[in-house]
């Protein structure tokens, strides 16, 4: 096992776990304010920027010694924490050594695209690795990018009382996402006072004494004391060698694998960022588990790509799964909409919950989609995980029986529309 990063990879040390736990400390604060709403009084409610990072610091560190621990263990396995390089598709150079194997295994990640802007390498900017480095709380910050990353964070940067702007050249935050998740979170952005500027592209930055100036080709000036960059990212393929192994790539440098996760060269598999097919740790520990299968099995397993979950960490959160109405449009398809919302179940009420909804996307006896924002997401998105993948899942979804009071009940009603029986 080769690697010079942290043991688990940019997602334990740089991404969705510190990321995710500044964002539950945030959460964890705007649930102390709102408690005087439930008849609870709490005198003085903080909230300490340096104890957040180093409380998400403490997380990474001690679940990165974690699994260095846990490897130790492992008597068949060599750990050596240095980059290597391909000398043939069975053999790897790390400095002096050459390790050879029968298989291969890729998944070198990805790392942030540096956008061409004029000024940029005059500058000190952060990306979704570095943003942890902060000592001290901005004033203001500038998300370039308007995707799901910047989302997250400038919901934390917003809470914690930093002035928050987001620039995004599409006309629509997270435009991937199903229309109505792109309006909805632009709309409740808004109303905390987060800054939108849509259809912007920049066209280049300086610093200043207060500490950066971002000007757009729409001719806006945004004065600011750091800016964060979330436009796309790069595969980590510099320095592997891959030709001298046969590894063919695609033009953006994905490696290109088959449906078993093999790439041009049978014995060597690639998984996770590298290949450009999904950008989800989830999922790229469902292709470790295919890849292990088909390294030791003749009868191998296939990939799927298709209606993978996922779940974006925004206030409120975000989960969804299967076709977007806009692809169902583009590609010229049938299909059906029923909408619930948060304050019309008994659940939603209690908890005062004034946002929030669920879409469900079908046609005839098949679930398509299902897209949600609102309180607990995230969780609520699991329900349409396994139907979607059954053949007739609307007549199972109809039998389905949802707990009440619970936030559940956003299916229920989506049942009273579709019908019961």
């Amino acid at each position: 096992m080769l690697g010079e990063g942290a043991l688990g990879g940019k997602c334990l040390e740089k991404g969705c776990i510190p990321s995710k736990a500044m964002i539950y400390a945030t959460t964890l604060y705007k649930s102390a304010l709102k408690a005087k709403d439930f008849g609870i009084k709490i005198k003085s409610v903080k909230l300490d920027f340096n104890k957040v990072l180093n409380y998400a610091d403490k997380l990474v560190h001690d679940a990165i010694q974690g699994n260095e621990i846990q490897i130790a263990f492992y008597e068949n396995v060599d750990y050596i924490k240095k980059k290597g390089h391909c000398l043939s598709e069975n053999s790897v150079e790390v400095g002096n050594e050459v390790y050879t194997g029968s298989n291969m295994l890729i998944s070198t990640g990805t790392f942030p695209r540096i956008p061409p802007i004029k000024g940029i390498n005059e500058i000190d900017y952060l990306t979704h690795e570095n943003i942890f480095d902060l000592n001290k709380l901005p004033k203001s910050i500038l998300f370039i990018g308007g995707g799901f990353i910047s989302l997250e964070f400038a919901n934390v940067f917003n809470t914690f009382g930093s002035k928050v702007s987001i620039i995004e050249s599409n006309p629509h935050l997270i435009h991937r996402a199903d229309e109505i998740i792109s309006s909805e979170i632009e709309k409740y952005f808004k109303e905390d006072g987060i800054e939108i500027y849509p259809n912007q592209r920049t066209a280049k930055v300086s610093e200043s004494s207060s500490g950066v100036v971002v000007e757009t080709t729409s001719d806006n000036v945004f004065k600011v004391e750091k800016i964060m960059l979330s436009t796309g990212f790069i595969p980590n393929t510099q320095g592997l060698k891959l030709e001298a192994a046969g590894v063919e790539m695609d033009t953006r440098g994905n490696i290109i694998v088959n449906d078993f996760l093999q790439t041009s060269q049978p014995n060597i598999y690639a998984i996770g960022d590298i290949i450009g097919k999904s950008q989800f740790t989830h999922m790229a520990l469902r292709e470790s588990k295919i890849v292990i299968h088909n390294i030791f099995n003749k009868d191998k397993v296939h990939v799927s790509f298709e209606n993978i979950p996922y779940a974006a960490f925004t206030n409120p959160p975000i989960g969804s799964v299967g076709k977007t109405t806009q692809e169902l449009d583009k590609a010229g398809e049938d299909y059906k909409v029923l909408i619930s919302t948060y304050p019309t179940i008994s659940r939603g009420n209690l908890m005062k919950l004034k946002r929030g909804l669920i879409k469900l996307i079908y046609h005839d006896t098949q679930i398509l989609g299902c897209h949600i924002i609102g309180e607990s997401a995230d969780i609520l998105i699991h329900e349409i995980v396994p139907l979607i993948h059954q053949p007739n899942s609307v007549a199972i979804f109809r039998k389905l029986i949802h707990a009440h009071p619970t936030l559940s009940e956003l299916y229920r009603n989506l049942q009273d529309q579709i019908g019961f029986f």
